[in-house]
């Protein structure tokens, strides 16, 4: 954190491949070495950080400030410029309910506003450039075979900018949504059915389980293609360790779980509190789901 403040890349590199922890805070305000490096704007010992593990939008938990933000309020421009690159957030709010922007526009100087303004726009235009997602989200079966057609990348990626959507894929945001019939459409055109999407990072396997879209299960759980991968319906998230049959027992979706308990779920895995789906679905009350996973371990 002393050579991160000091602006000092090579000590950094030095002091990481010694072993240094990039995640460890500082115990009276919950600063991270990048919040110190975003304070000298420093931009290689801020790359040095970010490339080696740094959370670019972790929150310091007293003030709530990211590291854009302590750049901002020392006004380094090249250190707004630098975590704006590696893609850190300009929508989130401090514990005064304060953006980068704000932050910027109440006390300047405009050029470091300017960016922030400009990387805002260039998000909302990345969003609209993820035309795919966009029309598998809205169900449109038509606009989806259109794009195709047209050659768009049937694996593209919703841009992260603080929304619903961020970091979905249009295979894992169909399968959100409920739309099958695209789901499988877009498994036959090569989506990789096996990529984690959203925030979460969980498989579209998780996405249709918790909020239990039986029917997308059922078209995931199919081959499809000779050629497409199988999705993995026992991935665990990395979060929670939840499997997508977890998710399903959780919310009480039975006949999700009546899918995924077809297509092979396992039974016994563990989720990060130490339980299965059954104890799942007894904590919430979920009793037909509890005695269906009975039954089916009991038979098998």
């Amino acid at each position: 954190m002393i050579v991160a403040g000091s602006g000092l890349p090579q000590m950094v590199e030095l002091l990481l491949n010694a072993g240094a922890d990039v995640l460890i805070l500082e115990p009276r305000m919950g600063a991270t070495a990048l919040h110190k490096a975003a304070q000298s704007g420093n931009r290689e010992t801020i790359k040095r950080l970010l490339d080696n593990g740094a959370f670019v939008d972790q929150q310091s938990p007293v003030l709530g400030n990211t590291a854009l933000m302590d750049a901002v309020l020392h006004k380094q421009e090249d250190g707004v410029r630098t975590l704006l690159s590696y893609g850190a957030k300009t929508s989130i709010r401090n514990h005064w309910d304060q953006t980068a922007l704000d932050l910027a526009e109440n006390d300047g100087p405009d050029s470091i506003a300017r960016l922030i303004r400009d990387k805002v726009s260039a998000n909302e235009a990345k969003v609209l450039r993820s035309d795919l997602v966009l029309a598998a989200k809205a169900g449109d079966l038509g606009e989806v075979k259109r794009l195709l057609a047209a050659g768009v990348d049937v694996n593209q990626r919703m841009p992260i900018t603080g929304t619903h959507e961020d970091d979905y894929t249009p295979v894992g945001i169909a399968a959100r949504e409920g739309h099958a019939e695209i789901v499988a459409l877009l498994r036959d055109a090569g989506a990789d059915v096996r990529q984690v999407v959203g925030l979460m990072k969980g498989t579209p396997f998780h996405e249709a389980a918790y909020f239990g879209h039986a029917d997308v299960i059922n078209v995931l759980s199919q081959t499809g293609s000779e050629t497409a991968e199988q999705p993995d319906v026992d991935a665990q998230g990395p979060y929670n360790g939840l499997t997508a049959l977890h998710d399903a027992a959780w919310h009480g979706h039975l006949d999700a779980v009546r899918s995924l308990v077809k297509a092979g779920a396992r039974l016994d895995l563990l989720g990060h509190a130490g339980l299965t789906p059954r104890a799942l679905a007894l904590q919430y009350g979920y009793n037909e789901i509890a005695s269906l996973l009975v039954e089916r371990n009991e038979s098998t």
